[in-house]
């Protein structure tokens, strides 16, 4: 039997848990526990940015504080998503293959409809991607953090040149924001790190937006 992979499970929060995540973690982590050697972190605070530093930092006092232990993978899940195991195995996979950056396609509502979570760079901003750009296994430019994993190596090298805040907002000149998730996006390719998208693995947020 091959080694367990050590992982890092992080889940940034607000005040309030959906049960809908809830129930999917519980119902879950068992498995994981089994199949994985599993930490699982959580910080509650209204600023999602810095619970992502803060969760970060966390994963590395963990290592320094049990001696030869080291994560090879770190798994971010919002809590507002509802998956199964399956999903999380796939997602291990592929980073299991090689890949560095990988994340599923959850969907979230905008004023033209509801788009995937995922980005091409345009310019100094982010395009969302359309529904229909949703082909296999494609590389892209950023993705949200409510359903992705990737090496610790890049939580790593992320760290060292961008800390405290690997995670961070960037304003432009409009007044608007490049988000933390983008930032980080953008740092993790600045190192020289893929970022991919898995269109066939689909989970659901808990307010139940998916396509047609």
């Amino acid at each position: 039997m091959a080694d367990k992979k050590n992982i890092a499970i992080c889940i940034p929060s607000g005040r309030f848990v959906d049960f809908s995540f809830f129930k999917s973690f519980a119902q879950n982590i068992g498995n994981l526990m089994l199949t994985y050697n599993t930490a699982v972190f959580t910080v509650a605070s209204p600023m999602i940015f810095e619970n992502r530093n803060e969760l970060m930092r966390r994963t590395f006092k963990f290592e320094e504080t049990n001696p030869g232990f080291l994560f090879d993978y770190i798994l971010w899940l919002d809590n507002d998503i509802v998956f199964n195991f399956k999903q999380i195995q796939k997602l291990i996979s592929h980073l299991d293959s090689g890949k560095d950056f990988v994340s599923g396609v959850y969907f979230n509502p905008l004023d033209d409809g509801i788009r995937p979570v995922a980005y091409y760079a345009n310019g100094e901003r982010y395009k969302w991607l359309e529904e229909s750009e949703l082909n296999g296994f494609i590389e892209v430019d950023a993705v949200g953090f409510g359903f992705c994993a990737f090496k610790m190596d890049i939580a790593r090298r992320a760290f060292e040149k961008f800390k405290p805040r690997p995670f961070d907002l960037r304003p432009l000149d409009d007044g608007s924001l490049v988000t933390e998730d983008q930032v980080f996006c953008e740092r993790a390719k600045e190192l020289g790190y893929k970022i991919f998208l898995d269109s066939e693995l689909i989970v659901k947020h808990a307010k139940g937006y998916l396509p047609r």
